[in-house]
């Protein structure tokens, strides 16, 4: 490893909340880097478990690491506030309940430099009851142009909308922030980053290690609120590209989604809340009515027509055959 006078420094941003049994864990990781030239900014966004007290203790170990106590505010005010403070030339998000790799940093950073790139991936396991599964190891690299990347985040398969398996240049995120009081704040942001690279390099190799835990924001059980939010996001994005013409079939994805909102919201009860939504919803995908069976198929292309044409008949219709599979499922 080289001196780390040569090095660019790294911030890395950690938001904190209640999370102190995973957290030891994750700080050791990321304190264990191969790469030495960090900045570690640790936001304790108003823990009540003893997770601020956990990393005011590892600030006393190591000299890298600033602790911002705050009033609970959410993940996207916390990453805010690192970034307001981030000093590092690239920045890197790890979330507080997972862990990385020994060289993941040293890995992001040697990519990017080798290929001249505003912005490195790596790829990720997702850890689950003791096991690490990976779904891309190849070790395959891909080296995209600013419109190819926005068009992999917009499909997001390979290249996804996540942060924490990415090094950015800092600068890259000038004048961008995260949505605040509002979950899938990396999708409502990342492509509005991308767009601001020259270059982007992918590796399938994977280094950061997602942790599928009960009761985490992304894994909570199904409400139409966190649904509506992933829809607004995708509908933002798929403006975005289409507005600076990166991709004029972009447009089935506000489609797909919408339409798989629809569907989860049928499974709830009918409120005023939930006919907002609906009413909404339908109301931006009828933007996209342009786009046909062809990209749609038959299935999505059916319900399409049923909810905008008889709205109350797929309501019923689709809770009554959700009831049948969920009885024979339980029967055998």
């Amino acid at each position: 490893m080289e001196n780390t006078e040569t090095l660019a420094l790294i911030s890395i941003i950690v938001p904190v909340y209640n999370v102190k049994n995973y957290l030891e864990k994750c700080l050791q990781s990321i304190c264990g880097q191969t790469y030495k030239n960090l900045e570690i900014i640790l936001i304790d966004d108003g823990s009540s478990d003893g997770s601020g007290e956990l990393c005011d203790l590892f600030a006393q170990r190591d000299g890298r690491i600033k602790v911002i106590h705050q009033t609970n505010a959410g993940q996207s005010a916390a990453r805010n506030r690192g970034l307001a403070v981030a000093q590092g030339e690239f920045l890197g998000f790890v979330d507080s309940d997972d862990w990385i790799e020994p060289d993941m940093y040293e890995f992001l950073y040697h990519l990017l430099k080798a290929n001249g790139a505003d912005i490195s991936i790596c790829s990720h396991y997702r850890d689950k009851g003791g096991k690490s599964v990976a779904k891309y190891a190849s070790g395959e690299q891909f080296v995209f142009t600013r419109d190819e990347a926005v068009r992999a985040l917009a499909v997001d398969k390979h290249v996804r909308n996540y942060m924490v398996d990415k090094l950015f240049k800092r600068s890259l995120f000038a004048g961008i922030v995260f949505p605040v009081n509002r979950v899938f704040e990396d999708l409502a942001i990342c492509y509005r980053v991308f767009y601001g690279a020259g270059k982007v390099v992918m590796q399938d190799t994977p280094k950061y290690h997602y942790m599928i835990r009960e009761g985490s924001t992304m894994q909570s059980r199904y409400n139409p609120r966190k649904e509506y939010n992933l829809f607004q996001s995708v509908y933002e994005q798929v403006k975005f590209i289409l507005e600076k013409d990166i991709w004029d079939k972009a447009g089935v994805y506000v489609m797909r989604r919408g339409i798989r909102l629809l569907d989860h919201t049928m499974m709830v009860e009918a409120s005023v809340s939930t006919d907002e939504v609906i009413r909404d919803v339908i109301t931006k995908m009828h933007e996209f009515d342009y786009v046909g069976y062809g990209q749609l198929g038959f299935s999505l292309s059916l319900k399409r027509y049923l909810i905008y044409n008889h709205k109350d008949f797929y309501r019923k219709a689709y809770r009554l055959i959700r009831s049948i599979f969920k009885s024979k499922r339980h029967k055998y």
